[in-house]
């Protein structure tokens, strides 16, 4: 919103509720991979672009661990015993390449990963499409680039959205500061939600549940070369295979996540969120069957965070992105796996309907919350 050509600081104000702190969910605790092959088609081209600028006219190599990556879809026998849900244990990256990508031996310089344990190498993104970042500094840095435009941001949970008299136009946002009971009222012109997994304690009806991710980061003897994997391990007793993600970074840690779980309600706030150890510990034992580096590594992170989704999503259903059809109340949410690389294009283009009145910069009609949100009477 603040860096829209239409914004203007001295008459615009843009307030941001933040319930716990910035980058204290998802935002700061994902993976981090960008691409133009990204879900939706619609917004990721955009979203990457804009990542690239914003990465050279702020440095974000050094600010934020920006660099361009080799991403793969791969498969692996691995010690580690099958666990994954049914449900869950399917790859959300099979289908992702722009074309349809060809099997071919795994490139040398990916000699972290133990060769004769890989039995298929599948090339998804190239340094060309793909790139990556480290979730919690992006965010925490274009934060405070918004701030530095004009943006006020306030550590309260918001509670509920409050309309007109016959419902139709939201007019405000009431909200407890972070630690206080008292009930504050934020008028508003515009009321964006962008909550994640939380949009349904704004939005009852919004299409939106949570999954729970377990991650991992493991700092290695060395540093390793710059990949993005998405393996399947298949385990040596025949079981479910195991779809765990693998990234190194450029600040010389591995990061890993394992599948999704809905085992553990939805907490009020980031800061509640707990992670099962014992999940993170089978992450470790997963990826380490398959990499010496990982294996004699030391883990000195284990998180867990929750992802918004769309019920019923398919590749081009999702996120819901534009009006909610009341007036002045918009939606931004339920990106996925894909909130960090996509997070550039939705703010763009929702600041484009909010300043210009339609989105200039991507079709993303399909995005239309109003084609899953009951229509309002």
């Amino acid at each position: 919103m603040t860096h829209h050509p239409n914004y203007n600081r001295a008459s615009h104000s843009v307030s941001v509720l933040e319930a716990s702190r910035i980058g204290g969910g998802a935002s700061g605790k994902a993976g981090g991979v960008i691409a133009t092959w990204a879900d939706p088609l619609c917004i990721a081209p955009l979203s990457y672009r804009l990542h690239c600028e914003l990465s050279e006219n702020h440095d974000g190599a050094h600010n934020w661990g920006f660099r361009n990556v080799y991403c793969a879809d791969m498969d692996a026998m691995g010690e580690a015993v099958g666990h994954a849900t049914t449900e869950e244990a399917r790859s959300h990256f099979h289908s992702h390449a722009v074309s349809p990508p060809s099997n071919k031996g795994h490139p040398p310089q990916l000699d972290w990963i133990t060769s004769e344990m890989i039995t298929s190498y599948t090339e998804l993104g190239c340094p060309t499409n793909t790139a990556q970042v480290h979730p919690y500094l992006f965010t925490s840095k274009v934060a405070s680039l918004a701030e530095e435009k004009g943006a006020r941001f306030i550590l309260g949970s918001a509670s509920s959205i409050n309309f007109t008299q016959d419902g139709r136009r939201a007019e405000s946002v009431t909200y407890q500061l972070k630690g206080g009971s008292k009930e504050i009222e934020l008028n508003a012109s515009e009321v964006i939600i962008a909550a994640g997994p939380w949009t349904t304690k704004l939005l009852p009806n919004a299409p939106i549940i949570e999954s729970r991710n377990h991650s991992i980061v493991v700092r290695p003897q060395k540093p390793v070369s710059a990949y993005v994997l998405f393996p399947e391990l298949i385990p040596k007793i025949p079981q479910k295979r195991i779809p765990p993600e693998i990234y190194s970074r450029p600040d010389g840690t591995i990061y890993s996540c394992g599948p999704s779980d809905r085992d553990v309600p939805l907490p009020e706030t980031t800061d509640l969120v707990e992670f099962d150890p014992n999940i993170c510990d089978r992450i470790y034992s997963d990826v380490s069957s398959v990499s010496k580096a990982i294996r004699e590594g030391e883990v000195i992170t284990r998180q867990a965070c929750y992802r918004p989704y769309i019920v019923g999503r398919a590749r081009d259903i999702g996120p819901l992105v534009g009006p909610t059809g009341i007036e002045s109340l918009w939606l931004a949410s339920g990106h996925d796996s894909w909130g960090i690389s996509n997070g550039p294009g939705t703010g763009k283009v929702i600041s484009e309907m909010i300043f210009e009145g339609r989105a200039s910069s991507a079709d993303v009609s399909s995005l239309d919350p109003r084609l899953m949100l009951p229509k309002i009477t």
